[in-house]
């Protein structure tokens, strides 16, 4: 593994790299921090046959490399042993600072340096269900370390089983403030906001202590914080009412300035570099979701940036001082329109590095001169550069899946087909190495969601199954997010219906094009793609050779009575409080014979084909339990498959390595 990469000319080598700088001609320096840094590598022949299922499965040896602000640390998670762990490292120095072994029980969903001395871990623990009535629970809970040592301080504080249920009940509005040692969090408990609804707290990471500094409402669904610390914006959403609200706050002084009804509610995602504007992604009367500047003296709105193929969906916020310098427009492919020249001449010098690769900045020194970088294709893993304008060296920080270096994978394609209406439906075809002539094995895998979407990257499950010798194809299909509000709109209360015609469509036409052979194809599916999974085996039942259901959902009633309003913290005001506004427009009312009709736990006797349903029982089990019951009492065809304890994501490598095995046995004997 070489652990350089040649970066391009860009300005004259003797130019200063002061914030923004080019890089210039390399300098192919022996390797630095390789003792730190690389992770260890497998011969560089590719091997004759593709990797077993424990090297797509295992979770990446590396994940969430972050910077501190001044460029001078990194911190990683290690997965490469049983129990993971955090390391602290010193770029400088080239030594590890410090190794944390992490609470058992517990699973890294982040890290973030909340100035260049404190780490900030954001964990989760999942609560299976106490009964088949009940879904599990994802608590969330942020512990600060120091880099110099010490035990870990729970934020906010606690010291005692009730209070720790209480630090869950937060989340991080603001970090990397202006004044180190502090965060500003948003609370739900009433420990910290006594009149029953939330308020920001400011949280001294060195004790865990907690002051109020802000109460809300039981309307309030997010925060804008300067990098004082100073609230500047609230956000307020009446999902029942549909009212939606956005204040300005000056000290004391709260002053409305945007104000919607009966619509769905726009997104604020935060503040501008000049502390100007707000920015908000909403559609405002446009085909496709953009990018708005809404200004705190309370003057109309003005458009930053829209894309006429693609909605806006995130942001690009600077790793220093927070503000939004980017958006995301998510089409086909994902572009960022930059909103501030120099994070756009930065991220433009760092891509020409990497020439037929993504290359995303993640986090820069107040200077420019040390960036990191992370490297993708849609071929290839991730791999964190730690690039340095002074040295003009680009050195592998991180690699997630070194087992995977000079394997064949395979080649993702962008593509469109027509649906049997007409409408152009966008998807990505993943083709397995070294495809022959004519029609493969096809797997066809919808995305979770329904109101969500796939990304043309590197994806684990997917090359798996390319490097077994199946096609792989991913229809966004309506319902899916980034193709503006109506292709989005025309999937709502059509679960089993138009969405589900849209795969089958993108199935007919792998055939008609002669990509896919008739006789040999699966439907595979996670979460909602389960649900499609399940569906296509019972409404489709003579189109393929059999399904596979993760997760999946089986009874759309169950489903809509189990995502009744709720307070439950755990998934974030917003998105809870969005769910309750969306459940009847986007599946329906549990009145409604469609929902009844398009459960493929009322369809068995439809079935024809064998089915594998897995489930992880930390997740919702009963919808997965109850399917295959009713297929077992109908006498058709099913495998089930546990995995104790195992969250929504598949979080572990155990999990993932029984699936992929038992995936791959159950496709090999049935298509």
């Amino acid at each position: 593994m070489h652990l350089t990469t040649r970066l391009r000319r860009a300005v004259p080598e003797h130019s200063p790299a002061p914030r923004g700088a080019a890089l210039s001609t390399p300098l192919l320096a022996p390797l630095l921090l390789a003792a730190i840094f690389s992770a260890p590598t497998i011969a560089a022949a590719a091997p004759a046959a593709p990797p077993p299922a424990e090297v797509f499965g295992a979770v990446p040896q590396t994940a969430a490399v972050v910077m501190t602000p001044d460029g001078k640390r990194l911190a990683w998670l290690d997965q490469r042993f049983a129990k993971p762990r955090v390391v602290m490292v010193d770029i400088a120095a080239r030594k590890e600072l410090r190794i944390l072994a992490l609470p058992e029980n517990l699973t890294v969903r982040s890290l973030l340096w909340n100035d260049n001395e404190t780490l900030i871990v954001l964990l989760s623990e999942t609560q299976a269900p106490a009964n088949e009535s009940q879904r599990s629970r994802q608590y969330l809970v942020n512990i600060a370390y120091d880099a110099s040592g010490g035990d870990g301080r729970l934020l906010p504080s606690s010291t005692d089983k009730a209070n720790a249920w209480s630090a869950s009940m937060t989340s991080i509005v603001r970090a990397n403030l202006s004044r180190p040692h502090t965060v500003i969090m948003w609370s739900r408990s009433t420990r910290h906001c006594p009149n029953g609804g939330s308020c920001l707290i400011e949280v001294d990471t060195s004790s865990g202590d907690a002051t109020v500094i802000k109460y809300a409402n039981e309307h309030t669904v997010g925060w804008i914080v300067g990098r004082d610390g100073v609230p500047v914006a609230r956000e307020d959403w009446d999902w029942k009412a549909r009212a939606y609200r956005v204040y300005a706050l000056s000290g004391e002084n709260i002053r409305e300035i945007l104000r919607r009804d009966d619509s769905e509610p726009p997104r604020l995602a935060g503040i501008l570099p000049d502390n100007s504007a707000l920015v908000l992604l909403t559609p405002n009367g446009h085909a496709h979701q953009a990018a708005w500047a809404l200004p705190l003296d309370g003057s109309p709105l003005r458009l930053l940036a829209e894309d006429p193929d693609a909605d806006i969906t995130g942001t690009y916020s600077d790793s220093n001082t927070g503000a939004i310098v980017g958006v995301y427009a998510s089409g086909s492919e994902t572009r960022v329109n930059w909103l501030d020249p120099e994070a756009r001449q930065r991220a433009e010098i760092v891509q020409r590095a990497f020439p037929g690769k993504t290359a995303r900045v993640v986090g820069w020194s107040p200077d420019g001169v040390r960036v990191l970088a992370e490297v993708q294709s849609r071929s290839s893993a991730p791999v964190y550069y730690l690039i340095d304008f002074s040295t003009h060296r680009a050195d592998i920080a991180a690699d997630t899946y070194p087992a995977l270096e000079n394997v064949p994978l395979g080649e993702l394609k962008e593509l469109t087909y027509k649906a049997r209406d007409g409408t152009a439906i966008p998807a990505y075809l993943t083709l397995p190495p070294g495809k022959p002539a004519g029609p493969v094995p096809l797997v066809v895998l919808p995305h979770s969601g329904p109101g969500s979407r796939d990304y043309p990257v590197f994806d684990w499950f997917v090359q798996f199954l390319a490097t077994r010798g199946y096609a792989v194809l991913q229809p966004q299909f309506r319902g899916s997010i980034g193709f503006g509000a109506a292709f989005e709109k025309a999937g709502y209360r059509q679960w089993g219906g138009l969405m589900q015609d849209d795969v089958t469509d993108g199935v007919q036409a792998m055939i008609d094009e002669g990509i896919a052979d008739p006789h040999h194809i699966a439907i595979v599916g996670f979460y909602y793609g389960g649900y499609a999974a399940l569906a296509g085996a019972a409404f489709t039942p003579t189109l393929y050779s059999c399904a596979v259901s993760v997760n999946g959902i089986s009874d759309l009633v169950s489903l809509v009575k189990d995502l009744a309003p709720t307070s439950d913290f755990a998934f974030g005001m917003r998105l809870v409080t969005s769910q309750q506004a969306g459940i009847k427009e986007r599946i329906g009312s549990v009145t409604d014979s469609a929902i009844r009709n398009r459960s493929p736990i009322n369809a068995v006797a439809a079935v024809r084909i064998p089915i594998l349903i897995a489930y992880g029982t930390g997740a919702q089990s009963a919808q997965s339990e109850h399917m295959a019951d009713a297929l077992r009492r109908a006498d058709k065809p099913v495998t089930l498959l546990k995995l104790p304890q195992e969250d929504y994501w598949m979080s572990s490598s155990e999990a993932r390595v029984q699936l992929l095995k038992a995936v791959e046995s159950f496709l090999h004997d049935h298509i």
